[in-house]
């Protein structure tokens, strides 16, 4: 039975509870979370089950813990249908992030011994705008946030109950910690380090007995926890080693656009950290963990005993360590953080709680009954902000910033910092042609992750959806907001944009214009005349693979035209390279390589029409030395071929900058 003062965090769990399965059907599937880890789930449960083998390269390495449970459910209840599978995951990554809340109400009660200041935690923990979207389709960091904070509690409690079994127990959640992510070698090493300090301060033999026989009961459950969930570790339990050592420093480049710079380790700054957790988390929220870390600071140089002995204070101090400790570990390694901060979500657990300290500590402060009742208003306040943006953003709260960057300024946002940027909305764009053209089947080409969110679609719909490589052709595009957009042309062809602050995150478009109204492929069509009408940069030869084109520049904007433009050859990615005067012109990341890539889709920038193609690009506005133009394509045996013209900038009759 569930105690009376516990009523408030139930009430709030099933409230929230009911909301997302409301608006469970409401939210995208991304590659970098859902298929991908349920794949290594399928690899690792197949291996466990005597049927294949395990991965051989750093894949391996990623837990299963939380998704091999997933895949069990799922064939258990015979779920075959991808809408049904990628629902049900959904449902279960959004319930254990409601569960991971009332592990934080339990711990923030017991911590402060307050109700409503444990209400405060759990609807802070609950509100974050980033997260509760994560929270349904990432299943690789919400778990271990979840989780993480399931773990505090087990920690708080093994110390509060000092028994053998509490230990233990706390050992079998550490070890599940730490297989859904390394980084829970954290809680691992600083268990065992706080039993230390209680060894040296036992006063007689049965306390250091009980300090040792309690570590040791720590330590075998995690090991052996760890061991039991991670079958790669049954052949060579010593891979722990070179598991650490790959993860903390993971080999994928993809890089983040940052401040305005697509960074890529081993070169991202040391303050790519909190600065993404600066600008993406509440104002309040950091206001208040600024004021609760000072507090605890504080208290502990006025009771530094307390910091060392088994007390609340020290637990504080062990929230503070979990909150700055392994953002100093990931600048000391040099490990590779990428898609903004997700990888470290986990360290919400502590900053929600020693946000809470620091209201305390504005309670305590206020003398007044009246500047306690404000303060009161003032945090309820800051709930109902969170709550608002968490309403306005749906259902894509992935793409909050507060106030410390500029969200007024069209466009700019999303040159400067990742938005959506695993495909989160290109169900959206999907949605929007299944309603526009309620009885067709049509293609769509797409730079993303578009065929997973086909598969969370009903299957009428997804009957009707078509892979433009599958079709031969692309009727439609859809762009996402991932990686920065250079300046473009208006783009022709443009069916429905979705812009969040101002920043466009999505964009519909026809390619094949024969499938829009007369009035949307006019401009088109005068495009084409007016860039024909002129003489040419450059007049590329027909050849058995591709057509002839003429690339025609005006100021900074390149134009592609072909006469004689097949279906085919709109799946395309054009080839463009700018080679400035002034190499240092170049950002950071490409003055080694002495150029910068503009290649592209066609049917991003393009559009055929009348047996006719035209793409438009702009040119960066640093003088140019030369261009490489040319295409991309693949051979018969599957494997990427180019060619490419270099266009000397004296040869030519147009300027190259402006």
């Amino acid at each position: 039975f569930v105690a009376s003062r516990s009523a408030p965090a139930v009430v709030v769990l099933a409230v929230f509870a009911a909301v997302g399965v409301a608006v469970l059907d409401d939210y995208e599937i991304v590659l970098t979370s859902t298929p991908a880890t349920r794949n290594f789930a399928v690899v690792a449960v197949n291996y466990a089950l005597g049927d294949g083998a395990l991965l051989t390269g750093h894949e391996r390495y990623y837990g299963v813990s939380f998704e091999a449970p997933l895949l069990l459910a799922e064939r258990l209840l015979g779920l075959t249908d991808s809408r049904a599978v990628y629902l049900f995951r959904h449902l279960l990554t959004h319930l254990l992030f409601l569960a991971g809340g009332w592990f934080c109400w339990l711990l923030a009660r017991r911590l402060f011994g307050d109700r409503r200041l444990a209400l405060f935690a759990l609807l802070l923990y609950l509100l974050h705008p980033r997260l509760y979207a994560h929270s349904f389709f990432n299943s690789k960091d919400i778990p271990f946030l979840a989780t993480f904070m399931i773990a505090l509690w087990l920690v708080e409690r093994a110390f509060r109950r000092d028994t053998a079994a509490a230990f233990a127990l706390c050992g079998v959640g550490v070890g599940v910690l730490v297989d859904l992510r390394i980084m829970g070698v954290a809680l691992f090493a600083a268990v065992p380090g706080l039993r230390a300090l209680d060894l040296l301060q036992a006063r007689d033999g049965a306390g250091r007995r009980r300090a040792l026989v309690t570590a040791a009961a720590f330590v075998l459950a995690a090991a052996g926890t760890r061991y039991a969930v991670a079958p790669w570790l049954w052949s060579d339990p010593f891979a722990i080693v070179d598991a650490f050592a790959t993860l903390a420093r993971h080999p994928n480049d993809m890089g983040t656009l940052f401040q305005g710079e697509v960074v890529r380790w081993p070169s991202i700054p040391p303050h790519y950290l909190p600065t993404w957790m600066a600008i993406t988390t509440p104002p309040a929220t950091l206001l208040l963990t600024l004021a609760g870390a000072a507090a605890v600071v504080w208290r502990g140089i006025a009771r530094p005993r307390d910091v060392l002995r088994n007390t609340g204070l020290r637990f504080e101090w062990l929230l503070l360590a979990c909150l700055t400790l392994p953002p100093a570990g990931v600048v000391a390694l040099q490990s590779n953080l990428y898609d903004g901060w997700r990888q470290m979500y986990f360290l919400y657990a502590p900053l929600c709680l020693l946000a809470v300290c620091g209201l305390r500590g504005l309670l305590a402060a206020a003398e007044r009954p009246w500047l306690r009742r404000g303060t009161w208003v003032l945090a309820a306040a800051a709930l109902a902000g969170m709550a608002a943006d968490v309403v306005r953003l749906h259902p894509h709260q992935a793409a909050y910033f507060n106030f410390l960057v500029d969200r007024s300024t069209p466009e700019r946002l999303r040159t400067r910092y990742e938005m959506l940027y695993w495909g989160a909305e290109h169900r959206e764009g999907l949605e929007y042609l299944l309603a526009r053209y309620p009885d067709a089947t049509f293609s769509v080409d797409g730079a993303g992750d578009w065929p997973y969110s086909r598969a969370i679609l009903p299957a009428a719909a997804r009957d009707r959806i078509v892979r433009a490589s599958d079709a031969g052709r692309g009727d439609f595009f859809i762009s996402i907001a991932r990686r920065p957009r250079v300046p473009s042309p208006p783009s022709l062809g443009v069916l429905y944009t979705r812009r969040i602050y101002g920043s466009t995150v999505l964009t519909v478009k026809a390619v094949d214009l024969s499938r829009v109204e007369e009035a949307a492929a006019a401009p088109a069509r005068a495009a084409y005349r007016a860039a024909a009408a002129g003489e040419p940069l450059f007049r590329s030869p027909a050849s058995d693979l591709h057509p002839a084109f003429d690339l025609h520049l005006d100021g900074r904007t390149l134009t592609w035209v072909s006469a004689s433009c097949r279906p085919e050859d709109t799946l395309q990615t054009f080839l463009l390279e700018v080679v400035p005067v002034d190499p240092d012109d170049l950002p950071a990341i490409r003055r080694e390589r002495g150029w910068l890539g503009r290649s592209f889709q066609f049917g991003q920038f393009g559009v055929r029409f009348d047996g006719r193609c035209l793409a438009r690009r702009i040119l960066p506005d640093f003088p140019i030395r030369a261009l490489r133009v040319g295409r991309w394509w693949r051979d018969e045996a599957g494997g990427w071929r180019r060619e490419a013209t270099t266009i000397d900038p004296a040869a030519s009759r147009s300027p190259f900058h402006p």
